[in-house]
């Protein structure tokens, strides 16, 4: 099995993940396109809004009350599950931990994406 720390920005590992979490994760196009958001992110956290708006301006055919509904009770608590995210849904952060593995393959998908 392969295993990936899961680290903060100061390079202390938080937790890690193994390659069939960052499959299962990634093999769904709007979570993808969710931690594409985070990963272009200037440092680790996110408002909830920011990243709603993020995703709404790259995704025209999904609204905004979509990526709400969907974040909130779907994509955010999948993130969060795996160790890749800290969510406040009170306070409406986001706090995004990076995994070396989820960006390679989230790289390698866009990638092969791009080639078609």
């Amino acid at each position: 099995m392969i295993r990936c720390p899961i680290i903060d920005r100061d390079g202390v590992e938080r937790c890690a993940c193994n390659a069939d979490d960052i499959l299962g994760l990634l093999a769904n196009a709007r979570r993808r396109a969710v931690v594409s958001v985070l990963e272009t992110t200037d440092d680790d956290w996110i408002g909830f809004d920011r990243l709603v708006a993020a995703l709404s301006a790259e995704t025209a055919d999904v609204s905004a009350e979509t990526w709400r509904i969907e974040l909130h009770h779907v994509h955010l608590p999948m993130l969060e599950e795996l160790g890749v995210i800290e969510y406040d849904g009170h306070a409406g952060t986001i706090r995004y931990y990076r995994c070396e593995l989820l960006v390679d393959v989230l790289t390698a998908v866009e990638a092969t994406r791009d080639r078609r």
